[in-house]
């Protein structure tokens, strides 16, 4: 039996200490069990060996010596503290939970018993009791940076951002040492997101002085100075980042959108350095495949040309090279902006191959990406296949299966309008970034402002940023109000709209573009007014079976209604009214001459960009030209022009048609010089399956007889809802073989022609104006039909 020794257990106690101070575990336990030596009733050294052990993941061992210690002493504190930090660690939560709180009610003031309290509060996710014990720890010990450090962590987490830097601070003023790189990183990052952008660079700073190849913070310095305006010198930085860490991703995404940023900055990029911000992006996908941002940009940086005039052939070698890094499912993305490219260059069969292939993948690959990306895809293949095929039942399914997948990322809480009292005078409002010289500016602006002078109020709403020209002004001026969003960040301007309309009391929300701008669908998905409905810009957007979709009877014939997700509601007439378009005074014989047409020629006129340009489509035109000796075809529209040049010579050498023929017509700066060619014509071929639109109500204001094929589905079928609300039947083709007939009785029957211009001319007169002439009469309908549904609205309610 061992002789008590109270002196000599004193000693190695003191021992102990001073090792376990050190971090010297293994020896310390050794100097507190020889204390237990000379004294086995040393509560301290039971306290101590069993913390000593829980630190070394010995929990048996723990254990054992709390409940040595608690026998010895059953009010003591510490050990019951201890205890609880044992059974924390094996998330015996009520356990530990009791623990603790038998230490404080021992020793109310023992700050680390309920910091640590705190501590299992924050880890069962009981957030707001891990706060008011680590308050309470930090009002009796205000000194103990730890517990600061801690509470600003939990800060953090619950997006609490400014208080969370706060606490960090503190701790570090208390305690400089905790202050390692990786901390001071997360500090800085914190104020970034904070938006500040100095105290965000000192604390990258302080982590680079402490660890001078720290990448990660090399990299974010360079994102904060770009954000504080220092674009070269954050450029400089990320490059050092990138030089570090070759390996990491998310560095060589964040050079590529710095150079991106530099160029737009500069409004010049060379094709050496757009195509070195490609190689950034490809190499972080190459390192990340799922790295989705690198993926969006990439698709916005090859989709278009614009600011910088790449060549094609640079941007279709950065499409295949992208397609080539993609791997699994983002291939998906990958074949977007190839897609796109083709499309808007001319090259139909490239694009539809590519179409083709991507539907096809959807099937097992769609499910596997993110929201964000799903999104992209809806808008892309949404806008991409009515230019590409007129299939009923294949486009429809695929709109209702990417409206569906799209619905999960638009699924929030629907902010719903209080407003629900029936006013004397409806609020209306309009969403689109294109009160501009745009499609949507030329065929809206008539119907808003005969809407101005009934009883209705406007107001439109601006979804993006855009360029001010005369037209904005003429919609500023007829307005109730013309509302622009002071936030230059997209997510930030959306909520700054759907708050506007909601104090604005709108009763109907009318978005003008559909998925031809998906992000103001966002808007219109949380209902911020009682009727929202989609008209004009495109076919309905296949999102909510709450909303409505505007058209008319050609457009959407009675009886499709069950192949839609948005309720179908028509105009009596045409879907779209305009009362005229304005052009220069020209000479009809000296343009032509210019163009190198006689007077004695027919000329054919294709209004199409590369879009809405085919094989099919072009093979018709030639044959009307092969059968139509004396005559010409026109051809002007936006494109790859070699690509617009190709389809035309092909068809022309398979035809046996000379392809002298045919003249490509350069774009002109405005839109009042462009009309000049519908002076110079004797016939408009209409483009399918996807018509046009402002350019076919351009050319039949001017007079030109119209030749239009008739699809199944809306977009193939605006010209013959133009015709038919014109009340002329020449030029109603149903299919290939007929547009072909009806081009070539125009071209060699004069007296068709002259009929149908006798028509046109007469539609214009007061006495026998057509609805398509007539946006004050469209207005009323517009005007009637929206109160309609208001009232329909108001008695469900």
């Amino acid at each position: 039996m061992s002789v008590i020794d109270l002196e000599k257990a004193g000693v190695w106690l003191q021992g102990g200490h001073q090792l376990k101070a050190k971090g010297q575990y293994s020896e310390a336990i050794a100097f507190y069990q020889e204390a237990l030596n000379f004294n086995p009733d040393e509560v301290e050294a039971y306290c101590q060996l069993s913390d000593l052990y829980w630190r070394q993941g010995q929990l048996t061992e723990a254990i054992a010596h709390c409940q040595g210690a608690l026998k010895l002493d059953p009010q003591s504190a510490e050990t019951y503290k201890t205890l609880g930090n044992i059974l924390q660690s094996q998330e015996k939560w009520a356990a530990g939970e009791r623990a603790y709180q038998q230490a404080v009610q021992i020793l109310p003031e023992f700050a680390a018993a309920h910091a640590n309290l705190g501590s299992l509060y924050y880890r069962r996710g009981e957030s707001e009791a891990a706060i008011a014990c680590y308050q309470k720890a930090l009002a009796l010990e205000p000194s103990q940076a730890g517990i600061h450090w801690n509470l600003g962590t939990l800060y953090h987490d619950l997006g609490r951002l400014g208080e969370a830097v706060e606490s960090w601070q503190q701790a570090l003023l208390l305690q400089p040492d905790m202050g390692t790189a990786e901390r001071h990183l997360k500090i800085g990052n914190t104020f970034l997101a904070l938006t500040r952008i100095e105290s965000a660079i000192h604390h990258y700073q302080q982590a680079i002085a402490l660890q001078p190849n720290f990448s990660q913070a090399h990299s974010n310095l360079g994102n904060a100075l770009i954000q504080q305006g220092s674009l070269e010198s954050g450029i400089a930085v990320l490059k050092t980042a990138q030089t570090l860490s070759p390996q990491l991703a998310g560095i060589h995404y964040n050079l590529g959108t710095a150079l991106l940023q530099q160029g737009h900055q500069h409004q010049n990029f060379s094709g050496s350095e757009w195509r070195g911000v490609v190689d950034c992006f490809l190499e972080a996908i190459g390192l990340d495949p799922d790295l989705i941002a690198a993926h969006h940009a990439l698709f916005y940086l090859i989709r278009s040309r614009d600011p910088f005039g790449i060549d094609f052939d640079s941007l279709r070698q950065a499409a295949e090279d992208y397609l080539s890094r993609a791997q699994g499912p983002t291939r998906l993305l990958a074949a977007l902006p190839y897609l796109s490219l083709c499309l808007h260059g001319g090259y139909s069969e490239l694009a539809r191959e590519t179409f083709l292939t991507l539907e096809t993948q959807l099937q097992s690959d769609l499910d596997r990406l993110d929201l964000d990306s799903i999104a992209l895809l809806y808008s892309r293949l949404m806008f991409s296949q009515p230019h590409l095929r007129d299939d009923r039942e294949a486009n429809l399914t695929l709109a209702k299966l990417l409206g569906s997948k799209n619905q999960a990322r638009l699924n929030k809480e629907p902010i719903s309008s209080p407003h629900l009292p029936h006013p004397a005078n409806l609020k209306i409002g309009f969403l689109s970034p294109h009160w501009r010289r745009h499609s949507i500016g030329w065929c809206s602006a008539d119907i808003l402002r005969e809407l101005s002078g009934l009883s209705a109020e406007l107001y439109l709403y601006v979804t993006q940023s855009q360029a001010r020209d005369d037209k904005t002004q003429e919609f500023e001026n007829l307005a109730t109000q013309f509302y622009r969003p002071q936030s230059a960040n997209f997510e930030a301007a959306q909520l700054e709209i759907i708050e506007q309309i909601r104090r604005d009391k709108i009763d109907i929300l009318v978005d003008l573009d559909s998925v031809t701008c998906s992000e103001q669908l966002e808007i219109l998905y949380r209902q911020p007014a009682p009727i929202c409905l989609s008209w004009l810009g495109f076919d309905a957007p296949f999102l909510s079976s709450a909303h409505y979709f505007l058209g008319d009877r050609h457009t959407h014939p009675p009886g499709i209604e069950a192949d839609y997700i948005e309720q179908l509601i028509r105009m009596p007439d045409s879907f779209v009214a305009v009362s005229g378009f304005k052009r220069q005074s020209v000479e009809r014989e000296v343009v032509r001459l210019s163009l190198g047409i006689s007077w004695k020629q027919i000329a054919y006129l294709c209004v199409a960009p590369g879009k809405k340009l085919n094989r099919e489509l072009v093979l018709a035109q030639i044959q009307i030209l092969k059968q139509v000796p004396n005559s010409v075809l026109m051809h002007k529209g936006e494109g790859e022009r070699s690509a617009i040049l190709e389809l035309y010579k092909q068809a022309c050498t398979e035809l046996e048609v000379p392809s002298s023929r045919v003249i490509l017509i350069s774009r002109t700066p405005t839109e009042e010089q462009h009309r000049d060619i519908y002076e110079c014509a004797d016939i408009l071929l209409d483009s399918y399956p996807y018509n046009g639109g402002t350019h076919t109500l351009e050319a039949l204001w001017f007079n030109l007889p119209l030749v239009t094929r008739v699809g199944e589905l809306c977009l193939a079928r605006m010209g013959y809802s133009f015709l038919n609300t014109l009340g002329i039947e020449s030029g109603i083709a149903w299919s290939w073989d007929e547009y072909i007939e009806w081009g070539v009785r125009l071209g060699q029957e004069l007296k068709i022609r002259q009929d149908i211009r006798h028509q046109l001319i007469r539609s214009k007169q007061p006495k026998h104006l057509s609805p398509l002439w007539n946006p004050a009469k469209f207005a009323q309908d517009m005007y009637g039909i929206f109160k309609a549904l208001r009232k329909q609205q108001i008695r469900i309610n």
